[in-house]
């Protein structure tokens, strides 16, 4: 089969018009140029700029920690009976004394505080007994009303 040349000439172009393709795109780069500038825009704040080190101190020292060690209190097993081992020592504002003296030391030093302040840090060796550890804090929380504990983890 063969074409003729009159058919080949009326034939319809598949040749695709880009102009108004060119001319869409370049209309929205112009867009796009003039109103992403305007958006950039934003508010200028003035933060105040403060030393961490004065708080961080006044921070640290203002907090009572008691602090519980396999050495100074032997629990690390699940205790018989009820109360601690006689023996028993934690560290309290840097300070080592026995378990038995806890509720009237803590009373002593947090007993006159405001309520909000009254937070005693919890640092407790993982490897200790779970019961153990929480006679130890209930002996501390005995003589003084609203005691929040927080934990320290290392």
């Amino acid at each position: 089969m063969q074409l003729n040349r009159e058919d080949s000439d009326s034939g319809l172009q598949s040749e695709i018009n880009i102009t108004p393709l060119v001319d869409v795109v370049l209309v929205l780069l112009i867009i796009f140029m003039v109103v992403v500038p305007l958006l950039m825009q934003g508010y200028d704040v003035d933060i105040p700029r403060t030393s961490a080190q004065p708080v961080a101190a006044q921070a640290a020292e203002s907090r009572l920690i008691l602090s519980i060690a396999p050495t100074g209190c032997r629990i690390l097993q699940p205790l018989a009976g009820e109360g601690l081992p006689a023996d028993c020592q934690v560290i309290l504002a840097n300070q080592k004394i026995p378990v038995t003296e806890l509720p009237a030391r803590v009373a002593e030093i947090l007993g006159g505080q405001p309520t909000e302040k009254r937070v005693l840090f919890l640092d407790a060796d993982d490897r200790l007994n779970y019961e153990g550890v929480l006679r130890i804090v209930d002996l501390a929380k005995s003589n003084v009303q609203d005691l929040k504990i927080e934990f320290i983890t290392h």
